[in-house]
């Protein structure tokens, strides 16, 4: 699932932002417990925000610093239904932050 650092951090006047996210997290941590024993993983990867438009490659700023472009999202994500790694389950996997 992609979710937000806001679930567990949430800022100030974000709380129906925040609420629907740990809400998600929330269930995916419980789908883990419930299927932990059936070779299933579950996993959380927190994004701050899509850089869709690869804006912080073209025009870093401090403010975009942060973002995280869909391809590394959809890296995460592949390496995830990889067998090597079986291992990582239940994890909050940051992803954001500079390079």
């Amino acid at each position: 699932m992609v979710s937000s650092p806001t679930a567990v951090h949430p800022p100030a006047k974000s709380a129906p932002y925040a609420v629907g996210k740990a809400a998600q997290e929330a269930l995916i941590l419980a789908l883990v417990q419930e299927v932990k024993d059936a070779g299933v993983t579950a996993n959380i990867l927190q994004v701050r925000t899509i850089d869709a438009k690869h804006e912080r490659d073209r025009q870093p700023t401090l403010k975009n610093a942060s973002w995280t472009t869909p391809e590394k999202i959809l890296s995460a994500i592949l390496y995830l239904c990889t067998d090597e790694s079986q291992v990582v389950n239940g994890a909050r996997i940051p992803l954001f932050g500079a390079d």
